[in-house]
């Protein structure tokens, strides 16, 4: 027998492991293969901000002046003189417009004769009537006479000084109305005046949100902006007034504020502006803007260069954030891309931000 041939037992054996070691080459370089052609889903990310944050109730509203009048002739007759334009400042008791009064003199000096009249037939009845010369009837209606042309005739002054239109406040003329050489009734509207050191604003609240201002109103910060100023001008609001019941045509309530220095700073009545009621605010917090959030209340986060997912329902937000738990304060976050990713999937992250 020839010992160095090789039997048939040990040639299928050789061959065998000669097969899988060819196996397992493949294998390794298929592998590689595939990983090499495995797609990385392009993502952007973020990483949670640190600081305070806010839940805000925005309500839109319009500058008001706390002293807004009308100031209208209480006699008619032509408007000679209006002395006074839009813009203009004015004191309380100044003349700002005239009424001709050449009509109401003539009016008050016929008043004036016929109460000297009067009085002059007064004084000498009652003489008469001290000596026993006229009745009691007589004197009585002499006395009546005179009392009755002093009424007239303090009326006839009364209109006269009614020609003379005076401020009746130190105010701001808002809109002018009437025109000189006009002829104007009792009661048309002049000028309108308003007092911009007491501007104020209105907002009208959900209904949904009575009980938290009844608790909190008069201590709960508040910020006004006016578009008109720009969004980074702010104005800081003193309480005034909580309306003690609910509209039930909108299912609102009022509050009122007022507006310290804001004239001064650009504030005027009937201007356009948002009011920022801050409902609560938490410090030292962590949070995330709220379009990190995927379909399911789903946050995607990224680890070993893969999506990994994780269920979330925040407990506290605003209109554009969310709180997160100070733990997952290091976890980098996935914003934009999040909703084309499977878990597991590796990710090129294009680019990140911090906010």
């Amino acid at each position: 027998m020839n010992k160095n041939k090789i039997s048939p037992v040990k040639f299928a054996v050789f061959g065998v492991l000669a097969f899988l070691f060819l196996a397992v080459i493949l294998l390794i370089l298929r592998q590689e293969i595939e990983a090499e052609r495995e797609f990385l889903a392009p993502v952007i990310t973020i990483q949670p901000v640190h600081g305070s944050l806010e839940k805000n109730l925005r309500i839109t509203s319009q500058v008001e002046t706390g002293r807004l009048i009308t100031v209208v002739p209480r006699a008619g007759g032509t408007l000679v003189m209006l002395g006074v334009n839009a813009g203009d400042e004015v004191t309380e008791g100044q003349t700002i417009a005239r009424i001709d009064a050449a009509p109401y003199e003539l009016t008050l000096l016929q008043a004036r004769s016929a109460y000297l009249t009067a009085r002059s037939t007064y004084e000498r009845i009652g003489q008469l009537y001290q000596s026993q010369g006229v009745s009691l009837q007589s004197y009585d209606e002499a006395r009546m006479a005179s009392e009755v042309a002093r009424a007239q005739h303090d009326l006839a002054q009364l209109n006269m000084d009614y020609t003379n239109i005076r401020s009746p406040m130190n105010a701001a003329v808002l809109m002018k109305h009437g025109t000189e050489g006009g002829i104007v009734g009792a009661g048309t509207p002049l000028v309108t005046l308003g007092d911009l050191g007491d501007l104020r604003i209105k907002a009208a609240i959900p209904e949904i949100h009575y009980r938290f201002f009844a608790r909190n109103w008069e201590s709960m910060p508040v910020r006004l902006q006016a578009p008109a100023l720009g969004n980074d001008v702010t104005f800081d609001l003193k309480p005034k007034s909580l309306a003690p019941y609910v509209s039930p045509e909108n299912r609102s309530f009022i509050v009122e504020y007022e507006i310290p220095l804001g004239a001064a700073h650009g504030l005027r009545p009937g201007m356009f502006v948002n009011v920022i009621f801050v409902l609560e605010k938490r410090d030292d917090v962590y949070y995330l803007p709220l379009r990190v959030i995927a379909s399911g209340n789903r946050l995607v986060y990224i680890a070993d260069d893969r999506a990994q997912f994780m269920e979330f329902t925040p407990d506290f937000f605003n209109n554009d954030y969310f709180q997160i738990p100070s733990e997952l304060r290091d976890r980098v976050f996935v914003i934009e891309g999040q909703h084309f990713i499977t878990a597991g999937q590796r990710v090129n992250i294009i680019s990140g931000t911090s906010q």
